[in-house]
């Protein structure tokens, strides 16, 4: 069984990014001080990364000293994810592993049908990247997910009892009251917020929002974030969206992680599971609880292993 790295529970900054990073794999060739991260011969220049932010930054026209200082915390904060990511990049060189063409195109794939007739090809627009750069970052993200399953889940088989066990522990809390579906759209700053409830004030709707704007990584399905249950986000995501009625759009709510706003798609009571049921459900929550353990012991030795450089002045 292949588990899937999460988007909305693995605690891994790089896979809240747009689709990955273009990076250039040359030691030489730049001026030192365009050269923003350096990870052995791997380096990000100022200009790969202003590419890179720019469709993020598109939203927000404030000259505001206090917004400035917000896109700025928010343009350090995806500088430390992508050092995450060139370190585990740097990871797949050591151990000869690459994404095959094949495996490329079926993801693109996969991605592909959740759109609509010309939706696809719409995305591209609204988030000013080419196809091509695209496609590239979406390899790259590919081979960190590659990379952590081998080093991570080097024994990927659960037990019996182990499920059982996980199952007594849980299904209480599955089955606890209410799911609910939601949308939503995460953005960098404050003023960036506020003019994207405003215009959903005014009447534009929420998925097309999410799709210009949002920088979450569910942004591309139209911010649905599928069905969630309490305690799968924190408190001070969860108590104000489970305040929420289907229909109903949040104010602006501030969290470590940005500003977020949601709109509820649905509500529905959530039967008590048997563990026949759940067994897919309980083999991926064990693999993944065991993915995230060893997640930060692990990136710790890989940091000490490399030559790591990050010039956080440039940005």
């Amino acid at each position: 069984m292949q588990i899937m790295i999460d988007r909305k529970t693995i605690a891994i900054g790089l896979l809240t990014l747009f689709l990955g990073l273009g990076c250039s794999n040359q030691g030489e060739g730049f001026p030192r001080d365009q050269v923003v991260i350096r990870v052995d011969n791997q380096v990000l220049t100022l200009a790969e990364f202003n590419e890179y932010f720019e469709p993020i930054s598109l939203s927000s026209d404030s000259e505001d000293d206090q917004d400035n200082n917000e896109v700025r915390e928010a343009r350090i904060s995806f500088l430390l994810q992508l050092v995450e990511e060139m370190i585990i990049i740097r990871r797949a060189e050591e151990l000869h592993l690459s994404i095959l063409p094949e495996e490329l195109d079926e993801a693109v794939r996969d991605i592909q049908k959740d759109y609509s007739q010309g939706g696809f090809e719409d995305m591209f627009l609204k988030q000013a990247i080419s196809f091509e750069v695209w496609k590239e970052r979406l390899r790259k993200r590919l081979l960190v997910e590659k990379v952590m399953r081998k080093e991570l889940l080097k024994e990927d088989s659960v037990t019996i009892e182990e499920m059982r066990g996980h199952y007594n522990r849980h299904r209480e809390e599955w089955s606890r009251g209410q799911e609910i579906r939601a949308r939503q759209i995460l953005l960098p700053t404050d003023d960036q917020a506020k003019k994207v409830l405003k215009s959903l004030q005014n009447g534009e709707t929420f998925s097309t929002l999410a799709r210009r704007y949002s920088i979450a990584p569910e942004a591309q399905f139209d911010g649905d974030m599928g069905y969630v249950v309490r305690g799968q986000l924190p408190i001070c995501l969860e108590e104000p969206l489970f305040d929420l009625e289907p229909g109903d759009v949040s104010p602006v709510i501030k969290t470590p992680y940005g500003f977020h706003i949601f709109q509820v798609i649905e509500k529905r009571e959530t039967p008590v599971p048997n563990i026949d049921e759940s067994i897919e459900r309980i083999k991926q929550e064990i693999l993944k609880g065991r993915l995230e353990a060893a997640y930060g012991p692990w990136l710790a030795e890989l940091r000490s292993r490399y030559h790591i450089k990050v010039n956080t002045e440039m940005i």
